[in-house]
């Protein structure tokens, strides 16, 4: 995939853009797992001090990195997640072990199989490692050849299982809504849950603390709880409904550290839940225009760029699979046009950010082509605030008539009001799942008081409308989160 030509998919080195993995280290540091840009780039793991100053760092070769833990040996052993792999590195940035080296560099696993989208590993007191293998849906345990000890299978896509001194493993079952205890056989003997969304909706953590309670995250729920072994909530954290926390550790002094991903930081609260020490340094290396820039993609990055100016791709979540193009052979009008071709059920997307107004009407139109969608593509939005972060639920972010199957050239129109928060947009023309899709000739307008229209306009007859849209797809796409 070509890098953008726009700035604004640049993630500065050491910016923190998605944190997921925390943890507090011996000499009072934070060591933070930045899963990166939207744009794929700026994965990295970092220490910084309480001060708040970045003191080691290491990004080579990174691709949406879910976890970092401090090993015995003072190095940081890493889940290297789009690249599904282990890694252990050292403090001078040199790759010690990698689990590509397993099977004699196939990077398979005593069973044949591999590692498919890892989201946590940890040393086990044996040095055994115990890894989080969210897309084949289990919690491994191996040496360090890949030779299978024990493994946990037919989970829903699990996240942070680790051993018990009891021996027991606990994990948040996210897509099942539960967190849960088995013992050596599988057999469950604890569950916190029941699958309804009010008590638990996407968790990605759980920790069995010294006292027997649970701490959980509660990602969608967007807060922290503490339970007790008879499912008592006795402690909560609760933040915005535009929080979406990913990780909580209980530090040795009673507070709770805390990754808030959509507001681009790492928060410390005690028990009374005030905020005592975070970390937050996001910011913006180009400014957001006051209006869509390059809307015909005629205009080029810079010369012999081959790629759109101000537009960028966004591969984070897609698993791998995307092509990304300036397309010279099709077009609706003009020369060039933007495509994604797309080979996994995933989501990826090109984007650009504006500036708006907030409780303000506007209008977007776009012309779209497709060929064999197995998913759906659709103009999306993501209204944000000022601080950059989503304004909307996954499922509730305004968009126009999803495309599916293969459709000639077809304008879409559609309007929305924008939230009473909103300063900025993200436009994304987005390709959920297997197909191709083709975008030009856009507009982005104010229309003032205007009274919104609900209907789409198109020139042609789109194959699928959403209320035929594949529940499965409606998922998948929940099940990514944009987040992982």
């Amino acid at each position: 995939m070509k890098q953008s030509g726009s700035t604004q998919a640049f993630s500065p080195p050491g910016r923190l853009d998605w944190p997921t993995d925390v943890e507090r280290l011996p000499n009072g540091n934070t060591l933070i797992t930045d899963a990166g840009y939207w744009s794929g780039q700026g994965s990295e793991i970092i220490e910084v001090d309480q001060l708040g100053n970045i003191v080691w760092r290491y990004d080579a070769g990174l691709r949406f990195a879910h976890s970092a833990k401090l090993m015995p040996n003072g190095n940081i052993l890493i889940t290297d997640t789009t690249n599904n792999r282990i890694i252990e590195v050292n403090r001078d940035g040199q790759l010690i072990f990698s689990s590509d080296e397993w099977s004699g560099g196939s990077g398979t696993l005593s069973d044949g199989s591999r590692l498919f989208y890892p989201n946590d590993a940890h040393i086990t007191p044996s040095g055994s490692f115990v890894i989080t293998d969210r897309n084949n849906n289990r919690v491994v345990e191996t040496d360090w050849k890949g030779k299978i000890i024990k493994q946990f299978k037919n989970l829903k896509h699990p996240h942070n299982g680790e051993f018990l001194p009891n021996g027991n493993l606990i994990f948040a079952n996210s897509d099942a809504n539960l967190v849960q205890e088995v013992d050596l056989t599988g057999k469950i003997v604890w569950s916190y849950g029941d699958s309804h969304l009010e008590n638990l909706n996407w968790p990605r953590d759980a920790d069995r603390l010294s006292n027997g309670n649970t701490l959980i995250t509660d990602s969608k729920n967007h807060r922290v709880i503490e339970v007790t072994p008879e499912n008592e909530i006795v402690w909560e954290y609760q933040v915005d409904k535009q929080g979406h926390l990913y990780e909580a550790d209980r530090l040795t002094n009673g507070n709770t550290l805390i990754a808030v991903q959509q507001r681009f930081k790492v928060i410390e609260v005690d028990p009374a839940g005030n905020i005592v020490w975070s970390f937050r340094n996001f910011y913006r290396p180009e400014p957001l225009y006051s209006e869509l820039k390059n809307p015909d993609f005629e205009q080029e990055a810079f010369p012999g760029a081959d790629i759109p100016a101000y537009w960028y791709p966004c591969d984070l979540v897609s698993e791998g699979g995307a092509n990304f193009t300036w397309d010279s052979q099709t077009s609706h009008s003009g020369n060039h046009s933007i495509c994604v071709e797309y080979t996994n059920p995933g989501a990826v997307w090109w984007q650009q950010i504006v500036q708006v107004k907030p409780e303000t009407n506007y209008r977007i139109s776009g012309h779209i082509k497709t060929e064999a969608l197995d998913g759906f593509c659709q103009i999306q939005l993501s209204f944000l605030d000022e601080e950059g972060c989503s304004l909307h639920a996954i499922r509730q972010l305004p968009g126009g008539t999803q495309f599916q199957g293969t459709n000639d050239w077809t304008k879409d129109v559609f309007e929305c009001l924008s939230h009473q928060k909103a300063t900025a947009l993200e436009i994304r023309l987005m390709v959920v799942g297997k197909g191709k899709a083709w975008f030009d000739e856009f507009a982005l307008e104010s229309i003032g008081g205007q009274e919104i229209k609900r209907d789409v306009v198109s020139e042609d007859k789109v194959e699928a409308k959403e209320e035929n849209f594949d529940d499965k797809i409606k998922k998948r796409l929940e099940q990514l989160g944009y987040l992982g």
